[in-house]
């Protein structure tokens, strides 16, 4: 069955070509009885608006790209839903992309978009540090401003010196710096940190913050209390494992994710300890599960949530094109104890 076409309704309706196509684009200097007469025959007909072409015209509402490096976790689905929570009431759809982590996936993504001339694109999650990731953001900016989208980074600090991108991020920094405050209020001072290497935003942020945090509380940073682990349950607990058979006498851990986290009970518990009495853990990102762990793990709660809804507020124009900051909370359960 042939599809029915704009051309046919303005046949069945006996009116211009011209005359259907500003009904169509809502158009308010079209009679009224026309119009009714040629929503009449679209309606008859099964004639379907094409969206995307209305779209790509700048006559219809354009969609919000929400690009990630992988489509996985709790997290990313919150702050997917703060996204939608803004895009559906304001009658614009959210297209879901994933480069896992491939840089020309990524550029061919961007590419695809820019031609279905999306909103605006939402770069969700930690990325590189390095130059070559700051020119290929510049560069997307630039290819998407010439058909009027917005670049916006969410959950990762501004790029230093390029004004046109827009970060809403969450402070991790100050968020790692509450654990660590917390335990050395409880008397803590061989506080060791479990995380990622370098190379990535959210694990220099969360190093970092790990390390100001030591300072400002006068201990000084020992490299021997400071592994590297994949955000995975198995090598938080193998980097775990190696930290505690080390003797370098960590009282705790601060872990850079819930995942290394659980995986830091593991091994803690596979070695015999007693969670919290023999060590103390606190983890960052408070994903479901880990409140009803026994004992529940003290963490930070980032606002993912909150960090969808102001990128999409952004990118739709309801609030103003600007770096956005957004705080942690403290989420204090049994998993950190006195020394």
């Amino acid at each position: 069955m042939v599809p029915v076409n704009l051309r046919d309704v303005a046949a069945h309706a006996r009116v211009s070509l011209a005359t259907a196509s500003r009904v169509f684009a809502g158009n308010a200097n079209v009679q009224r009885a026309i119009k009714e007469r040629v929503l009449a025959s679209a309606d008859e007909l099964g004639y379907v608006v094409n969206g995307l072409a209305r779209a790509m015209t700048g006559r219809g509402p354009r969609s919000i790209a929400f690009v990630v490096r992988a489509m996985i976790g709790p997290t990313f689905a919150s702050l997917a839903a703060g996204v939608e929570s803004v895009a559906g009431k304001n009658g614009h759809l959210v297209l879901m992309c994933a480069t896992e982590g491939d840089e020309q996936r990524e550029r061919e993504l961007i590419g695809v978009l820019r031609e279905l001339r999306v909103k605006a694109v939402l770069l969700v999650g930690s990325t590189e540090t390095d130059a070559a990731f700051d020119e290929r953001a510049a560069g997307y900016a630039r290819d998407l401003a010439q058909v009027g989208a917005t670049l916006i980074l969410c959950g990762r600090p501004p790029i230093i010196g390029q004004d046109d991108i827009v970060s809403v991020d969450y402070d991790q920094r100050n968020g790692i710096g509450a654990g660590v405050d917390e335990l050395v209020a409880l008397g803590h001072r061989r506080i060791a940190y479990v995380g990622e290497a370098r190379g990535m935003t959210t694990a220099e942020q969360r190093l970092d913050g790990y390390t100001a945090a030591l300072v400002r509380h006068g201990i000084a940073p020992d490299p021997a209390l400071v592994r590297v682990a994949a955000n995975s349950e198995a090598d938080g607990a193998r980097a775990v494992d190696e930290l505690l058979r080390s003797g370098v006498g960590a009282t705790a851990i601060v872990a850079m994710t819930d995942n290394i986290a659980v995986g830091a009970y593991r091994a803690a518990r596979g070695r015999g300890l007693t969670l919290p009495d023999d060590l103390s853990i606190i983890g960052f990102d408070d994903v479901p599960v880990v409140a009803d762990l026994t004992p529940g793990l003290t963490t930070v709660h980032p606002p993912f949530f909150e960090v969808g809804v102001r990128a999409a507020e952004i990118a739709l124009g309801v609030a103003p094109a600007a770096d956005v900051l957004l705080q942690t909370r403290f989420m204090r359960r049994g998993s950190a104890a006195p020394i």
